[in-house]
């Protein structure tokens, strides 16, 4: 990709649905298309994007229908803060929703992007959308132009060096993230990635996990959001953190959970005596209120 000075780190992009497909049966995959797509960039790992939706995502003509107001013409290419601007614009009975969501696989060569939406109960807009998503509705993604050459902007996972030994904890709205992190570990690389979720054997398996890292999928079991993370983490503190330690900066440690529950996390990997810059964390929604990723 050639590199073009002053194009903007992150662009909208005007996509279509170009098919779904239950992953699971609690994820839905979103593949959408468009031209422009050529230029995404596939930086994978937890690369965030948002998605601009309809403000009625349950009406079909909403969805598959020109938009009105200032997103009803060509705005292929705006930057953040001109689409920004444009949303603010509008009267906040009409305004479209902005949600974040975790960039799937980029194919920037077949002008396509994936989007694996976990369906939330009660489903919230951006569920509700990729639920009865169609072929031919419009979708606005704002994510990342490869031509700017910027991987700054949109991603968490930051090691201070190539890791070789990790922990990595989420939940099902982080499995997205978790998967692109986990297929950039270094074949040698050891560690635990731990998922909660409240019903495990509905999350799609976290693909190309380096043998020496294991995977374990703990059940919520009607608990607060974060509590079996908790406890995992707890557990974690009294068996692996002193090879964490002596790994020095060649380790690191990556939460994203619910937003309320990711400050006790990160205490308790912290209080295992893990320097708090080797630890990235983010709240990935917030419980009884919004859906993911806001």
């Amino acid at each position: 990709m050639t590199i073009v000075p002053g194009t903007p780190a992150y662009r909208l992009f005007d996509t279509r649905v170009v098919r779904t497909r239950a992953i699971s049966p609690t994820f839905v995959r979103v593949t959408l298309g468009s031209p422009s797509l050529r230029h995404f960039a596939p930086y994978g790992l937890d690369q965030r994007l948002k998605l601009i939706l309809p403000h009625d995502v349950s009406h079909a003509r909403a969805r598959r229908q020109p938009w009105e107001g200032p997103f009803s013409g060509d705005v292929d290419g705006l930057s953040v803060a001109e689409w920004r601007a444009a949303l603010a614009s509008m009267p906040a009975g009409e305004r479209h929703l902005a949600r974040t969501y975790t960039t799937g696989r980029a194919r920037p060569r077949e002008c396509e992007v994936d989007i694996d939406f976990f369906i939330h109960h009660p489903a919230g807009p951006a569920s509700t959308w990729a639920s009865c998503a169609a072929v031919g509705d419009r979708m606005l993604v704002s994510g990342p132009d490869a031509r700017a050459n910027d991987r700054r902007h949109g991603i968490q996972w930051r090691p201070a060096e190539p890791p070789t030994a990790v922990l990595l904890l989420g939940d099902e709205t982080a499995v997205p993230a978790l998967t692109g992190i986990a297929s950039s570990l270094g074949s040698g690389t050891r560690g635990v990635i731990v998922v909660e979720a409240d019903d495990v054997d509905a999350c799609p398996p976290i693909e190309q996990v380096p043998s020496e890292v294991a995977v374990h999928y703990v059940a919520r079991e009607g608990r607060p959001p974060g509590e079996t993370l908790a406890v995992a983490a707890e557990s974690w503190a009294a068996s692996d953190a002193p090879d964490a330690r002596a790994a020095g900066t060649a380790f690191a440690a990556w939460i994203a959970a619910e937003s309320s529950a990711v400050p006790r996390l990160r205490s308790l990997v912290a209080e295992a005596g893990i320097p708090r810059d080797l630890l990235h964390s983010q709240g990935y929604w917030n419980h009884g209120a919004r859906g993911p990723r806001i």
